[in-house]
């Protein structure tokens, strides 16, 4: 039993125990009575009927009725007369649309009905609680109306016997003294019951204290699980886009605080371009009950997309049907993937390459270099030279092809990358790539550190800035945003160049893939290579209105 229905068993007894019968008023014991009800229900309306035959006449009302008390109605083809029926208790949570049971009084929708049955068994009456909106009526609701509906037909038997005794005392005596021995082993009877009525609320009160100090001990048991999870773990409502509870990991994956995501961070702003399929996948699961997907990416706040594992299933909780998602980061698998993949490519590239170039290369040159000996005319010589070039540019092409197969061993060290990125910047500033630009550091840490290869990031620095400075016009700027986060570090190089068509972005690191006249298409293949050999990773979004953003994103180094 939760708390809330142990507080709801102690009120009840509380207002079953404060009722008394002692002065033999009838009408204000049921009329405490129905007041009880109407407390501890929740409801609009409380009434207690006596029943006979196919009528009723209402004995007490918790509203003033201004009808005549002696009235009598008829039951047929109303709730009551089904609940007198049957003998037993019935609730509709909407008489106005499920008219199966039958009629209910005009303003009211919800129904909760349970007969007054005498120690004999015997129906005479009911208890009749209404609610002006529709609602459920919980098996413990029905529970304690049933402890009400008992004191009532003890009374209302009670008081017919008193009446019965009061007639037969104006007839014979003897009579009289024959009802009294009645009554005082009914009243015996009933003491027993209560006393046995007693003992069995103080045996369920102590089962429920019980029960609710096992359920404590097994929530706390749960908390710890689910705080000390590797996964990040998010208990989600899709219909109002919000997240209910979220462990430690589930705030450092997306770096907001737990009361951010609690109170301000809504679902579409962690799936902003995957809702349609967030919301699919999240209605699959409340439908069949579980679900998993790796097909969804995660927003964080610093604006870095995460890929995701995410493996869900349906949860109560806050009195609803929620999911519970396990949400793990796939960026690692993901590289792992991607660097197999590229590898097998490469290498089968780079063997070909090997056999079928390089040695006729070789060749080629050794006779290029034999004829610059020879007396040849200044057409011949002009492409003789000609010739020459480019067999260098060929085996330059080579080189690159071979420094992009080759496994990257770095040589690191402790990097700040705001000097290097410095540094950087000024040697290109005086290149005559960047004539006409400008190239701009935004940064609020002097001293952001990363481990890693100093001449292999100044390489990848070199290569996409000098990209940028080619995708924009005279007296266009190339910005670079150096922003840290907790244990990482997020470089991203912007330019408000002409937008990268979205069939075009995933093929720009794919190695001989260019879309420029010259150039070899392997220097962001290569970039790419460097920066997952550092444990980072590499990203190009690019739209109309705001140009071209990529982003680099690396470990923060450990300092002691």
């Amino acid at each position: 039993m939760s708390q809330s229905e142990y507080v709801l068993a102690q009120q009840t007894l509380d207002v079953l125990t404060n009722l008394s019968y002692r002065d033999r008023n009838l009408t204000h014991y049921l009329d405490q009575l129905a007041q009880g009800v109407q407390s501890i229900l929740g409801t609009d309306w409380a009434v207690v009927t006596l029943c006979w035959d196919n009528s009723e006449r209402i004995l007490a009302s918790t509203l003033d009725l201004n009808d005549d008390p002696e009235a009598v109605y008829e039951l047929h083809g109303t709730l009551t007369d089904k609940v007198v029926k049957t003998g037993c208790p019935l609730t509709v949570e909407n008489f106005i649309v499920d008219r199966s049971h039958g009629e209910g009084p005009e303003g009211y929708s919800a129904y909760l009905g349970v007969p007054l049955r005498t120690v004999t068994g015997k129906t005479i009456g009911t208890i009749c609680s209404f609610s002006q909106q529709p609602r459920p009526f919980s098996n413990e609701l029905i529970s304690m109306a049933e402890l009400f509906a008992e004191r009532a037909a003890t009374a209302i038997d009670n008081h017919q016997l008193w009446q019965q005794q009061q007639k037969f005392n104006e007839a014979l005596e003897a009579e009289v003294i024959k009802r009294t021995q009645e009554l005082r082993a009914a009243q015996s009877k009933l003491m027993t019951i209560n006393a046995e009525l007693e003992q069995r609320v103080l045996q369920r009160t102590a089962e429920l204290t019980e029960l609710n100090a096992q359920l404590k001990d097994s929530e706390e048991h749960l908390r710890r699980i689910f705080d000390a999870s590797n996964d990040a773990i998010f208990v989600i409502d899709p219909t109002s886009d919000r997240v209910l509870e979220a462990n430690p990991q589930a705030t450092q994956l997306l770096g907001y605080s737990h009361q951010e995501l609690l109170e301000s961070v809504h679902i579409s702003s962690i799936h902003p371009q995957e809702m349609p399929q967030f919301l699919a996948f999240a209605e699959s699961v409340l439908q069949t009950g579980q679900g998993w997907t790796d097909q969804l990416t995660c927003l964080t706040k610093s604006g870095i997309t995460v890929p995701a594992e995410i493996s869900a299933s349906t949860i109560e909780y806050a009195e609803r049907i929620c999911v519970v998602a396990i949400v793990r980061d796939i960026r690692d698998r993901k590289r792992a993937e991607q660097a197999l993949a590229a590898l097998a490519e490469v290498g089968e590239l780079a063997s070909m390459i090997v056999h079928e170039v390089r040695n006729p290369l070789t060749t080629v040159k050794m006779g290029l270099g034999a004829l610059r000996n020879a007396d040849l005319s200044e057409r011949n010589a002009m492409r003789l030279n000609l010739a020459a070039a480019e067999a260098e540019r060929l085996e330059s092409l080579l080189n690159e092809i071979l420094l992009y197969a080759k496994p990257q061993k770095l040589q690191t060290t402790h990097v700040n990358l705001t000097e290097l990125t410095t540094e950087v910047l000024d040697t290109l500033r005086v290149q005559p790539l960047a004539t006409g630009r400008s190239m701009v550091l935004k940064t609020t840490d002097k001293q952001v550190i990363i481990q890693g290869d100093a001449d292999k990031l100044k390489q990848v620095l070199i290569n996409l800035v000098s990209n940028a400075c080619e995708a924009i016009e005279p007296g266009s700027a190339v910005t670079c945003y150096l922003e840290t986060e907790p244990g990482q570090v997020c470089l991203r190089i912007h330019n408000g160049g002409e937008l990268i068509p979205p069939d075009v972005l995933p093929k720009l690191t794919k190695p001989f893939f260019t879309t420029k006249s010259t150039g070899t298409g392997l220097g962001l293949a290569i970039v790419k290579r460097i920066v997952e050999a550092h444990g980072g990773y590499f990203t190009i979004e690019s739209t109309a209105a705001t140009g071209t953003v990529i982003s680099v994103v690396f470990r923060m180094a450990e300092t002691n």
